[in-house]
């Protein structure tokens, strides 16, 4: 599980792409967006229109990539459990590590913005993902802390949500089944510790980019709990 994940964008790095530097999400999506108006009611509107649209594509795009990893899971699954070959079986919990880590950073993902719509933030969704999973940028000049606090908490629902949602329909029978929710598990694990510090200390000081800064100044481990915690669930999954 270490190896496919370490060559992955981490999950934990999606409230840094869109907290961290939207000018660095404007850019990429600005080549994709037509001009906004930015003073008047119609310009308001556009820019509405075009994050509905930008919205769809996104979606279409994450979509084919839960279903194309999902699938590529099932069928694995299917080759270990009818052939069982020890290349089989190798390669299902190979995908799985793959499809855990792609539906997890998705719904990471739409978390973050689920919390960001429902905070009534600015945003910008971008025309295609970028870096694999990331979709939007947070306007941190234009929100406050308070709405940087929703778009944190709902990243970190999104992939605790499907955790359970694994866990209750996956059956956990096989190596393959296990391999995919204990990398749903140590992808919520890592989210979790580098971002409730980070919004515990928020709470405090009403400074969402300062706390950000600081965590990112001073990360400690980050990725290690969720690598431990994975491999003890796929221990005592099988």
């Amino acid at each position: 599980m270490s190896d496919t994940a370490e060559n992955k964008e981490s999950v934990v790095a999606a409230v840094v792409e869109e907290v961290r530097a939207p000018q660095t999400a404007e850019s990429l999506a600005e080549a994709s967006a037509q001009p906004e108006t930015e003073a008047s009611g119609r310009g308001k509107k556009t820019r509405e229109q075009m994050n509905l649209e930008n919205l769809k594509n996104v979606g279409a795009m994450h979509g084919a990539a839960v279903i194309a990893a999902l699938t590529l899971f099932g069928a694995a699954h299917t080759w270990a459990a009818v052939s069982g070959w020890m290349l089989a079986a190798a390669t299902a919990v190979a995908t799985a590590v793959l499809a855990g880590i792609v539906i997890s950073s998705i719904a990471h993902e739409w978390g973050h913005f689920s919390g960001t719509v429902l905070s009534g933030s600015r945003y910008k969704v971008a025309r295609k993902p970028y870096n694999y999973f990331f979709m939007f940028s947070f306007d941190m000049a234009a929100n406050s802390s308070r709405q940087a606090i929703w778009m944190s908490w709902g990243g970190l629902a999104g992939c605790w949500f499907i955790l359970a949602a694994v866990i209750s329909l996956v059956p956990m029978d096989s190596w393959a089944c296990a391999a995919l929710a204990a990398t749903v598990l140590g992808q919520a694990v890592n989210a979790s510790v580098f971002e409730v510090p980070i919004i515990l200390r928020t709470r405090a000081s009403g400074e969402f980019e300062k706390e950000l800064d600081r965590r990112l100044e001073n990360p400690g481990v980050v990725r290690m709990p969720g690598l431990i915690v994975g491999l003890l669930a796929f221990a005592l999954l099988t």
